[in-house]
């Protein structure tokens, strides 16, 4: 009989279990953006929709807001995307003890960020994507059309770009290689 894992059985050495329980562990994924309100939320509800069981995604913003937008709550409602969760929330839950700290940081700000706290956030940014953030948008109309554009280019680069680094943070997760993070 073989090892149990959530619900899966290995046999075989000690060895070739111990690498298949260590390729099956979580890749954690954190978008960041300065409000979290709207388009770091939309990712985050993308990301956690495809199923993947071992894939975790986060959001976070260096100045959350109170709520998030009603344009990317409908925008993801639309598309049957839970939005039960998510709410805005400051990256320095991120930081605390005990806290989750992620393989893969992506980084959706278009502004440079100011100040010294969430500089050093930007540093640990894996993947750089700035994208119009709806929330900045003042005309009801245009911010719609502004959160429908953003939902599309995040849906196109967590399908291609954001895939391909979590598969490479697996291998690396697989071949027993140390993920480096520079978090405190």
């Amino acid at each position: 009989m073989g090892l149990s894992h959530r619900g899966a059985i290995f046999s075989g050495s000690a060895a070739s279990i111990g690498k298949g329980l260590i390729s099956m562990q979580v890749v954690d994924v954190l978008f960041l953006c300065e409000t979290n309100s709207a388009t770091s939320l939309m990712a985050e509800a993308l990301l956690n929709q495809r199923g993947d069981r071992f894939v975790r995604a986060f959001s976070a913003g260096s100045r959350p807001a109170a709520a998030m937008l009603p344009e990317a709550r409908a925008t993801l409602s639309q598309r049957a995307i839970p939005t039960d969760g998510l709410e805005p929330k400051s990256w320095t839950m991120f930081g605390m003890p005990g806290g989750v700290r992620p393989h893969l940081v992506v980084d959706l700000a278009t502004v440079t960020w100011t100040d010294p706290e969430s500089a050093k956030l930007a540093e640990y940014a894996t993947l750089r994507w700035p994208l119009r953030d709806p929330a900045l948008v003042e005309r009801r109309a245009e911010r719609r059309t502004v959160t429908e554009a953003v939902f599309g280019a995040l849906t196109d680069r967590i399908q291609s770009e954001l895939t391909r680094r979590i598969e490479a943070v697996r291998q690396l997760m697989a071949n027993n290689t140390p993920q480096s993070m520079r978090w405190a």
